[in-house]
Order: structure tokens, then C-alpha cells, then sequence
């Protein structure tokens, strides 16, 4: 005779497929349109945070990875998904964390670090690896200062990303967990 399945292990394979999936084809479809190509993997990485808040670390890093890994494979935007696996989908998940840091400018001077260490790599990848040496060129239209000039607006709307998920964690909690709760509680 069959033995009943634990109902928890239903919930969170659904909750990661289903937000995982989600997170996939946002950076599928949205990746091809060039206006979207931070959006997108900044939207995923919310989606992901959800899976983190919902089931742990664990389960968040898993979906994480894995769909930074599935991008790298399906999706035909390579900065877009490299820009997903080296910043955009974990940070909403490790924010939490910098949090707890004390004085705000060493909070401050941590996010900024990790968004230069992750950006850097990323386009050292993507420049070095992918061989997607354009890169250059479109920085140096904006003249001889241009990729510190893309730099220093990357870092802009960095900050605006995690201003974004500090506004928008006290909504989720408020509005959106709950409708959640109502719906799914029973599988839990």
C-alpha cells in the first residue's frame, strides 16, 4: 500500500515551480525587449524572494540557481541573465541580512560593494567569455569617461532597486501575505 505523501512537500514544490516558472518567462519574454533588460531580472529576483520568505534560505538560493542557470540556457539576453545570477536574483534574498548592519553608511558602502564586485564580474564575464565586446563600444558613445559614467547610473538605479524592495516588503506583508495565507493555508 502507498504511503500518504507529506502535504508540505506539495506546497513547496508548487510555490517554487510556480514561482520559479514565472521568474523564468519574465526574463524570456521580457529579455528580448531592450527597455526590460534590468527590469526583468530585477522582477524575477523579487519572485524569488517570495520563495525565501515563504520556505527559508534554502529553498530560495535553490530557485535562485536554478533559474539563474535555466536563463543562461533558454534566454536569448545574456546580460540580462548574467545580471540576474550575479546580482539581481540573490540580493532581495540576502537584503535581510544587510539589514541588520548597524550604521547606515557602512550598510550603505556593503550594498555598494557588492553591487561593484557583481557587476564588474558580470561584464568581465560577458565581455571576456561570451565575447560580447559591443559592450565597450556602447559605453564609449557616452565618451572617454563612459563606463564609469554607466557605472555610476547602474549604481543609481541599484539604490533605487533596494530602496524598491525595502518600500515594497511592508506591502507584501500587509496586502499581499495574507491573501496568500487565505488561499494556500489549507495546504500547509
Amino acid at each position: 500500500m502507498a504511503e500518504k505523501q507529506n502535504p508540505q512537500i506539495g506546497y513547496v514544490v508548487s510555490l517554487c515551480g510556480i514561482m520559479s516558472g514565472l521568474a523564468l518567462a519574465l526574463m524570456f519574454i521580457l529579455g528580448m525587449i531592450p527597455a526590460f533588460e534590468y527590469i526583468s531580472p530585477a522582477t524575477a529576483g523579487v519572485l524569488i524572494w517570495i520563495i525565501r520568505d515563504r520556505l527559508g534560505v534554502k529553498y530560495g538560493m535553490t530557485s535562485y540557481l536554478t533559474v539563474g542557470i535555466l536563463c543562461l540556457l533558454v534566454t536569448p539576453n545574456y546580460e540580462a541573465a548574467m545580471m540576474f545570477l550575479f546580482l539581481l536574483g540573490y540580493y532581495p534574498i540576502i537584503r535581510e541580512y544587510l539589514q541588520k548592519i548597524r550604521f547606515i553608511f557602512l550598510r550603505g558602502l556593503t550594498k555598494l560593494a557588492i553591487y561593484a564586485v557583481a557587476g564588474v564580474a558580470a561584464y568581465a564575464l560577458l565581455i571576456n567569455l561570451f565575447g560580447m565586446s559591443e559592450l565597450l563600444d556602447e559605453a564609449n558613445e557616452f565618451g572617454k569617461y563612459g563606463t564609469l559614467i554607466l557605472f555610476g547610473m547602474g549604481a543609481v538605479a541599484f539604490g533605487l532597486y533596494d530602496r524598491f524592495l525595502g518600500l515594497y516588503k511592508p506591502v507584501y506583508e500587509k496586502i499581499i501575505k495574507p491573501k496568500i495565507n487565505k488561499r494556500m493555508g489549507n495546504l500547509r
